[in-house]
């Protein structure tokens, strides 16, 4: 039954998507949802984006095995999103962009655009690939088949819909996707709590004796991974990062129809991701307890980051089973297609429409755009079968992000904050920042937290200082491009 109910979920999210096939006339509508869109689907969308099973099953096994001080960098949300409501969505959304690299080339010049663009195209395509490894574990488990053939199942269905439908597919199926993902988490919170004796006490009590209810640890020993200030302040750059830079969410900013818009859409996000997260975590909790009283069920776990689906085939079963599994599967599918949307569309506007087509017709390039997520789809198929050597699903996507997201970002902040940073010292700032967070990574136990607030700092920093040589870059090209220099012939922005 919970296998029918799976392939039922996935054909029709199938159909769904692709239900918009014959509404993308012009790459505009394809790529950016014709600009149209409002904030509360948008909203929903990026929690998606975010929500994958790395999440929906990593984060409860972080807490059933450890603590909750990973919660922080969650928590860290509400540093980073006024930063890209107030700094980064003004200059966006007046360019009227495709992608946040465009920006870095308007701003210092193409070479700057190419090294951003590479490295979203590594780091996001390594993401998509961890969707894809998630759930699939989940159906390896749950049909007996192997681990390859589900890779291939879910990466399959979601590149058909993704590339027939466009940016609009990928926004609704997200809002239907969601919708299952927290009836799912809703389902087993439930169920998992009423199977252990005593109820929420005898959990609540069970889990603050085993100490996996520790939310607050103030130690400054940078080796301690999950302590408060890691996780805050190298958790904020990180998110940062992510909202600020990465192209799988400036696209979705790009759909809303106004800056003001965009803003709201942000600001639900925030809102939405702080409790889903936090009942996460306490769902680890909540399957410690169970396990503590049942310990001989937990044998046949093949590893702690499976923890979530197997309590769900072998305590709940039945349509309470399908739902849970088909909701894993909807976190990760929704990561994906706008995954492999947003690399086609850097990789399209970049190389394609840019270098070797443009000025081709819009039907062209609607076309092309299709083609270019089906190899982007396969490509990250085939990356999800080396995704498990990248150790706990909490982390995975985090220590990828860690190293090359604070470079990024420090070359971002350098465009938008100073008027004498140049193209050539911001290149020379992320490589020599890479390198360093590189040797710290190999050299020493600092928590991996650190390593986007440190790739940050030295970038800007190194960026600045190599900039100050040379002629000061001319205001009349900065104009719009530079927070303080307005564009020619206009105020503030409208909101």
């Amino acid at each position: 039954m919970e296998w029918a109910i799976v392939a039922l979920y996935v054909l029709t999210v199938t159909s769904i998507g692709s239900l918009f096939y014959r509404k993308t006339s012009s790459a505009a509508d394809f790529f950016l949802g014709g600009r149209s869109m409002r904030a509360l689907p948008v909203a929903i969308s990026l929690v998606a984006a975010d929500m994958s099973a790395i999440s929906y099953m990593g984060l409860p096994a972080w807490s059933y095995q450890y603590n909750l001080e990973l919660f922080w960098v969650s928590a860290s949300y509400v540093l980073a999103a006024p930063v890209v409501i107030y700094l980064f969505m003004p200059l966006y959304m007046r360019l009227k962009m495709y992608t946040g690299y465009e920006y870095l080339e308007r701003r210092f010049d193409m070479k700057v655009r190419l090294v951003a663009s590479g490295l979203f195209l590594v780091m996001r395509g390594s993401h998509v690939a961890l969707a894809i490894y998630a759930p699939s574990i989940v159906l390896s488990i749950l049909t007996g088949l192997p681990l390859y053939f589900s890779v291939l199942v879910m990466g399959v269905f979601t590149t058909i819909y993704t590339s027939l439908g466009g940016m609009k597919a990928v926004i609704w199926t997200d809002v239907v996707q969601f919708s299952i993902l927290i009836s799912g988490v809703v389902a087993v919170f439930w169920l998992s709590l009423s199977r252990i004796p005593g109820g929420i006490v005898a959990a609540y009590r069970t889990a603050a004796a085993g100490g996996h209810l520790h939310l607050m640890n103030l130690t400054f020993d940078p080796l301690e991974m999950t302590a408060f200030w890691p996780a805050m302040l190298g958790g904020s750059v990180m998110i940062l990062a992510t909202l600020g830079t990465d192209q799988a969410y400036l696209q979705r900013y790009f759909t809303t129809r106004s800056l003001r818009e965009g803003r709201r859409t942000l600001l639900l996000d925030m809102i939405i991701v702080l409790p889903v997260a936090a009942t996460l975590y306490l769902l680890g909790d909540v399957l410690y307890a169970f396990y503590h009283f049942y310990p001989a069920r937990l044998q046949g776990l093949p590893n702690t980051d499976a923890v979530l689906p197997f309590f769900v085939m072998r305590e709940l079963g039945g349509l309470f089973s399908g739902l849970v599994i088909a909701s894993i599967f909807a976190s990760s599918m929704a990561v994906m297609s706008a995954g492999i949307n947003a690399l086609t569309t850097a990789d399209h506007r970049l190389f394609y429409k840019r270098w070797l087509r443009p000025g081709k017709s819009e039907s062209h390039y609607v076309r092309v755009g299709r083609w270019g997520t089906v190899g982007w789809g396969a490509a990250c198929t085939l990356g999800a079968l080396f995704a498990g050597r990248l150790g706990p699903l909490a982390n995975a996507f985090n220590k990828m992000n860690a190293f090359i997201g604070g470079p990024i970002l420090g070359i971002f902040l350098l465009g938008m904050l100073t008027r004498r940073a140049k193209g050539d010292p911001a290149i020379a700032g992320g490589a020599i920042a890479f390198a360093i967070v590189s040797w710290l990574n190999w050299k020493t136990d600092i928590s991996f937290l650190y390593h986007a607030l440190i790739g940050m700092v030295i970038t800007f920093a190194v960026g600045y200082v190599l900039s100050l040589r040379g002629p000061v870059p001319d205001e009349v090209r900065l104009a719009g491009l530079v927070h303080g220099l307005a564009p020619h012939g206009s105020g503030n922005p409208a909101a």
